[in-house]
């Protein structure tokens, strides 16, 4: 290995563009005790396959690898690559432009933070700078940059066995180099060290290679999201959520399914799944734990993010992408949700209705005492059921269905929302990421729903003042009215259908015992 020399290795067809690349590359100044050594590959049948034939051509300790349309204008370029890769051993891989984070999609230029600065050349054939973050100390270091030029001080092999066409393999080596517990890094520039003079870019082959990158290296570069799954008694709908989940875009996900079912046919529906999916994760429960599973799924979790799935449930196949892309970009969100679409028992779209109206008509952020307020004012949750949201689970204080150290039950995903919505800002994804099957059974059409509501509303509304939701008084009257309405509405349902004993129940009659007392108080202080 030549510890004084620079190889610049670059794939070519085309003879003019690689003469005035190598033309800019000998008008460099040299320092002293230091050589050059250029490499042009031809007929590469890859971009992987072409480099890694010339890095074992050169014995030169630094390599630039870079594009037949990139002119490197900084005279001092290799004076100032070899001194940062001398100042810092552990730094593998430069780049001029590219991202801290990859996004969840694998396509850099939705990265959130983007460093580095480049001349490019525009449609109109005129060049523009690419101004990104400025990077202000030696260098910033990413997990990503791009490949019109990438300068290593260490050789790794290029994944030709991976990656056969000419897209995505600048992120796999970024991966690989972190792999290997070197770092990679965008220098400053004062101004821009290239021209990329590339005006159209040949995007065939591109998806099929993303993709590929994706399943290699989501595990390395992606948070892992743990989808939970509360199942009961029904394997064919379950079937069809744990489907919704596997066909999902992001790759770095288990599942857990957490069984309370009262027979065996969930877990012999899954036996296929499980011995060819290593990700999903089955528990039989000994005996029925109702709300406390959520809990139990909880518990099981390794995830980073948390997503719900009720087991008659489905998901978009970019619910969970979308979703951990504003949790990455946003620190301060603790609750991402979206509008979601109702379907049958059959799995078809049917009308929306008023648990799922649309409330905004584009992504919108709201801070989450504003989200809390409107909620509890409303007694409606606008958020939606388990399935349509996605947080963190450090964020989660107690339990799931917890909230100020009591547990709410039935309305036990308004109680996390509420917890959660005291620590951050809410995130509303416009388009349906999500489906609700209506159908017979389900708790909100069961009279127990009603009454256990009204005790779950009215102890959050209560208690959450202390978390800084409903303060004015105006707020906290207009949602203990619509408790009251909702308790009248309770009422006459138990009358209709001759439940006279729910009427007469202790915990019924505690409930409206103490909506009543805190209504007297709240008017008398008014």
């Amino acid at each position: 290995m030549n510890e004084h020399k620079i190889c610049f290795i670059t794939c070519t067809n085309d003879e003019i563009l690689y003469e005035e690349c190598a033309r800019y590359i000998r008008s460099l100044v040299i320092p002293k005790g230091y050589e050059i050594e250029l490499i042009a590959v031809k007929g590469a049948k890859s971009m992987t396959e072409g480099y890694n034939h010339a890095m074992r051509q050169s014995n030169a300790k630094y390599k630039v690898y870079l594009h037949q349309d990139t002119y490197i204008i900084n005279k001092s370029f290799v004076q100032n690559v070899v001194s940062l890769f001398l100042k810092y051993s552990n730094l593998g891989l430069l780049g001029v432009v590219g991202a801290k984070k990859v996004p969840p999609s694998g396509i850099w230029l939705k990265a959130k933070e983007r460093y580095g600065t480049v001349y490019e050349t525009n449609e109109n054939g005129t060049i523009d700078i690419s101004l990104t973050k400025e990077v202000n100390v030696d260098y910033e270091s990413a997990e990503y940059v791009n490949g019109l030029i990438m300068i290593t001080q260490y050789d790794l092999t290029w994944r030709d066995d991976l990656l056969n066409g000419w897209h995505m393999y600048d992120a796999s080596q970024c991966v690989e180099f972190l792999r290997e517990g070197y770092e990679v890094g965008i220098p400053s520039q004062h101004n821009p060290w290239v021209i990329h003079d590339c005006v159209s870019r040949n995007l065939e082959g591109y998806e099929q290679e993303r993709l590929i990158f994706l399943k290699e290296y989501s595990k390395d570069i992606f948070p892992l999201v743990s989808v939970l799954i509360p199942a009961y008694n029904r394997p064919q709908m379950l079937e069809e959520a744990i489907k919704s989940v596997l066909n999902q875009t992001y790759i770095n996900i288990e599942i857990i399914v957490s069984d309370d079912s009262t027979n065996n046919e969930v877990g012999e529906m899954l036996s296929y799944y499980l011995s060819n999916h290593l990700n999903i994760k089955y528990y039989k429960n000994d005996e029925p734990y109702g709300s406390e599973n959520f809990g139990k799924c909880l518990n099981k979790a390794s995830g980073k993010y948390i997503s719900y799935l009720m087991d008659d449930d489905l998901y978009h196949s970019e619910k969970i992408e979308k979703m951990v892309s504003y949790l990455e970009e946003y620190q301060d969100v603790t609750l991402v949700t979206s509008y979601r679409e109702l379907i049958d028992d059959y799995g078809r779209r049917i009308p929306d209705s008023s648990i799922n109206q649309k409330i905004f008509s584009e992504d919108t952020i709201i801070n989450g005492i504003d989200a809390g307020n409107f909620m509890l004012k409303k007694i409606y949750n606008f958020i939606g059921e388990p399935t349509t949201t996605m947080f963190r689970k450090q964020d989660l204080d107690k339990n799931f269905g917890w909230y100020k150290g009591k547990k709410i039950r039935f309305i036990n995903d308004v109680a996390t929302w509420i917890n959660l919505l005291r620590k951050g800002k809410l995130v509303y994804i416009s388009e349906p990421l999500s489906y609700f099957r209506q159908h017979e059974g389900q708790n909100q059409g069961k009279l127990d729903y009603l009454k256990f509501s009204i005790e779950g509303w009215l102890n959050m509304i209560v208690a959450s003042r202390e978390d800084g939701f409903l303060l004015s008084q105006n707020e906290f009257k207009t949602a203990l009215k619509e408790v009251y309405k909702l308790a009248l509405h309770a009422q006459r349902k138990f009358v209709e259908q001759d439940r006279y004993d729910l009427l007469e129940e202790t915990d019924f009659q505690i409930s409206l015992k103490n909506l009543y007392k805190q209504l007297e108080i709240t008017f008398a202080l008014s």
